[in-house]
């Protein structure tokens, strides 16, 4: 049981990452037409003096996503910068927003900063309120997990060294602020 249980978080672990993979392309190609694409890219390009300058010009940006349901508190994943993250936030943006794919992952920014171990911008999102037992909302037939569970099958994957460091960093911040894996949240029959 445990095997699959393991095996399960590793297909969403891998699924997830590609999906990440997926949305860094994306984000750094060109979309002329897509509405607000200059705030989307100034987020997941690290480009701080832009995001505060249009959010000065357009405080509606904190709530504004992609056409696939992305926030740029998702976006600074990419970039790593805690710097975006936080004028999001003191903009008044819930850090527990969820992208609205059609077919995808519901995910949190939360979830996006643990897969890119941004540990700097979890800290911000959990001292801002974000829920750090949150679920991923996948398909009903897939099996949920929280970022606990998620985090603890990346390190099984991640060799010794700086990367691993960073990964496990991002692990003790997230239980040191109450992180459980989900099968300890459902109730028991």
């Amino acid at each position: 049981m445990r095997r699959r249980a393991v095996s399960s978080c590793a297909k969403l672990a891998v699924s997830c990452m590609r999906m990440m993979v997926l949305v860094s392309a994306v984000a750094s190609s060109s979309d002329p037409e897509g509405e607000n694409s200059e705030y989307f890219f100034a987020c997941s390009g690290g480009e701080a003096g832009k995001v505060k300058m249009l959010l000065e010009k357009d405080p509606s940006l904190a709530h504004a996503t992609t056409k696939n349901g992305e926030h740029c508190l998702h976006l600074t994943a990419i970039s790593g910068s805690a710097e975006i993250a936080k004028l999001i936030l003191d903009a008044g943006a819930d850090p527990d927003v969820r992208s609205t794919w059609d077919s995808g992952l519901r995910m949190h920014p939360l979830s996006w900063n643990t897969f890119y171990g941004r540990h700097d911008i979890i800290e911000l999102l959990l001292k801002y309120g974000a829920d750090v037992n949150a679920d991923f909302d996948l398909d009903a037939n897939a099996k949920k997990a929280t970022v606990l569970d998620v985090i603890e099958q990346i390190l099984l994957g991640t060799e010794d060294g700086e990367e691993k460091a960073r990964f496990v960093k991002t692990r003790n911040i997230l239980v040191k602020n109450g992180a459980l894996r989900f099968a300890s949240l459902e109730p028991e029959l």
